[in-house]
């Protein structure tokens, strides 16, 4: 693999063509049919827009012949036509419902809610912005973010696998078709920046941002998120994508990019809990500095096909990382993660662990590589993904991968595939305990190592994580 984060700009573009299929045309179309959507919407800067319009010309476009989408059920997830339901309600019986779906306000928290890829300044906090830390999106680029306008666009025209991340089609996501989608479609960016501090700072600022589909508007929303860490700040940025309605049949389709820079921590959470016929697909790139920590954590329990990308670049010696993830899949979901973590230099750590609940015809799909430059010595990786497997239909494809072209390293990586345990069952049960009861506690508690915590941090989030398990636990 040839990751670089940065390859220059568009006249270093190295072209990425599909092979020839009956279909390529329809994909095609597709794809421009969903830039027509939002044509005649404003967008966050028009000349991204025309840039990512252009790119869809060099990008490759996503077919299950091509091995980034082997197992992904590219209709279910893409090609879909969406039902197109509509909403009759106000603006403001919507906001109202929105506001319920929120989490209680965290006192010194800044909070951005988008409503179809739109900020609503009626939901969010913009009140504490300051020259710390700026947070906003569109608004604000013409007033608190003039003196940083440029270097926010500087940060946001590259497209991933395109531009940064550029790898071979078989050990890249596929995604710079919907990373160009994106960059042609986006109308707000949730920004986060904060500037660089000459000490380590003992103050870790939240940011919460949410991202809520009505299902009434465009049937393809682009979030687009920009996490930009300063020399030794520290971030704790909560992401969180929710259906307004429960008919919503809309596909999400985000971006975000991350910067750790020298020194810097940022905890990155991200709770995808949408409508259970929704469809969501998102790609996170991450650079990592020197010294500097980051850590991100994935929950997906809703949609009805989803796909995460998740890609980090560990840049700076004394680097390290730290990825987890959970999925609940059910009914015929299919939750799909494809994650890279790249080690380019020496002296850095990473951990990725995995936990799956899978139940009726509910698919997971793992996909975990990382790779270790030959000059990446005394790497520290480790990465494990584990399954519990509910019944007959239930799948799961696990595939930790490693490449390693350093020798002075320790490494690890394995994949496990259980049921409930009959013994535990027997346990409970000879304790008093009626089997569904046994069932859904074992069921709880199997995810609990990885999302504890998130009972304190988003209450709300985490009760409908708890319903979900509960859900399962009846049905099995």
């Amino acid at each position: 693999m040839t990751t670089a984060c940065l390859q220059g700009r568009r006249s270093r573009r190295r072209p990425l063509q599909a092979k020839a299929g009956a279909n390529r045309d329809t994909v095609s179309s597709w794809f421009q049919g969903k830039v027509q959507e939002v044509k005649d919407r404003p967008k966050f800067d028009a000349s991204l827009s025309q840039s990512g319009s252009v790119a869809l010309k060099d990008a490759l476009l996503p077919a299950r012949g091509q091995e980034p989408w082997r197992y992904t059920d590219l209709d279910a997830l893409l090609y879909a036509e969406s039902a197109g339901s509509t909403i009759s309600s106000s603006k403001e019986e919507i906001e109202e419902i929105a506001s319920s779906m929120l989490e209680d306000h965290v006192e010194g928290a800044h909070r951005l809610v988008f409503m179809d890829g739109q900020l609503c300044p009626t939901l969010s906090n913009l009140s504490l912005s300051s020259q710390d830390l700026l947070v906003g999106g569109s608004g604000e680029m013409q007033t608190t973010f003039a003196a940083h306008r440029e270097r926010i666009l500087d940060l946001l025209e590259p497209i991933p696998e395109l531009d940064m991340f550029v790898s071979s089609t078989k050990d890249s996501m596929g995604c710079s078709a919907l990373a160009a989608l994106n960059q042609a479609s986006f109308v707000d960016c949730a920004c986060v920046c904060s500037p660089a501090k000459d000490q380590p700072s003992d103050s870790c600022e939240r940011v919460e941002l949410f991202f809520i589909t009505t299902g009434g508007g465009t049937e393809c929303c682009c979030p687009r998120v920009l996490i930009d860490a300063g020399a030794n700040t520290k971030l704790h940025v909560v992401e969180s994508h929710l259906s307004l309605t429960p008919s919503d049949t809309s596909l999400s389709n985000g971006l975000c990019r991350v910067l750790v820079a020298n020194g810097a921590e940022v905890k990155h959470e991200l709770l995808q809990q949408k409508a259970e016929r929704a469809r969501f697909v998102e790609s996170i790139f991450t650079e990592v500095g020197e010294n500097a920590d980051y850590t991100f954590r994935a929950v997906q329990t809703g949609s009805k096909a989803a796909r995460l990308n998740t890609a980090v670049a560990l840049l700076g010696e004394k680097s390290c990382c730290g990825l987890s993830a959970t999925m609940i899949a059910y009914q015929e979901q299919q939750l799909d993660i494809h994650s890279i973590i790249h080690h380019q230099v020496p002296s850095c750590k990473s951990s990725q662990q995995q936990k799956n609940v899978v139940a009726d015809s509910g698919e997971c799909i793992f996909k975990g590589s990382i790779f270790v430059d030959k000059k990446a010595q005394q790497t520290e990786s480790s990465q494990i993904c584990r399954t519990l497997l509910l019944s007959k239909k239930a799948k799961v494809k696990a595939m930790p991968t490693l490449q390693i072209r350093a020798d002075d390293v320790s490494c690890s990586h394995g994949a496990a595939v259980t049921e409930l345990s009959q013994d535990e069952l027997f346990y409970m049960s000879s304790r008093g305990l009626d089997v569904g009861t046994a069932k859904g506690l074992l069921l709880v508690a199997y995810p609990q190592d990885l999302i504890a915590d998130l009972e304190s941090i988003v209450p709300k989030a985490y009760k409908r994580i708890q319903d979900k398990l509960a859900a399962v636990a009846e049905h099995i």
